[in-house]
């Protein structure tokens, strides 16, 4: 419901400072359905780009949950944010295997299917 709201851009960037780990975890969970819904040309594509390398810095040491969602934002940016897919997989590339999905495995498979860039009509919980 976030990633629906007027707001939804900065209540995502709130919560992704925020301490606790649900928090942040929601943070990171409503900008990759921003991504996943808006239209490139509508993105801050500098402000993702400084997400990216704060994942690539700070993915190792995040809590589970966040650690989790910051993966999860990343193959969204690789997969939904065409002008980004190379920065988010060579990010993916750099930091390797977390102990959740590759999330270079998940771009190169959309990839190959030839979805980059397309984006979804909603997102559903």
């Amino acid at each position: 419901m976030a990633v629906e709201s007027p707001q939804a851009r900065d209540l995502a960037m709130q919560w992704i400072k925020a301490k606790q780990e649900l928090v942040a975890a929601a943070g990171w969970y409503t900008y990759a359905g921003i991504v996943a819904t808006m239209p490139d040309s509508e993105l801050d594509l500098k402000e993702i780009e400084d997400l990216l390398s704060k994942i690539a810095k700070g993915i190792g040491g995040a809590q589970n949950r966040v650690r989790h969602t910051m993966n999860g934002f990343l193959i969204a940016v690789g997969v939904y944010v065409k002008p980004l897919s190379a920065k988010a997989l060579a990010t993916a590339a750099a930091i390797g295997e977390v102990s959740v999905p590759l999330a270079a495995a998940a771009i190169q498979k959309v990839a190959a299917a030839g979805g980059l860039g397309r984006k979804r009509k909603t997102i559903r919980c």
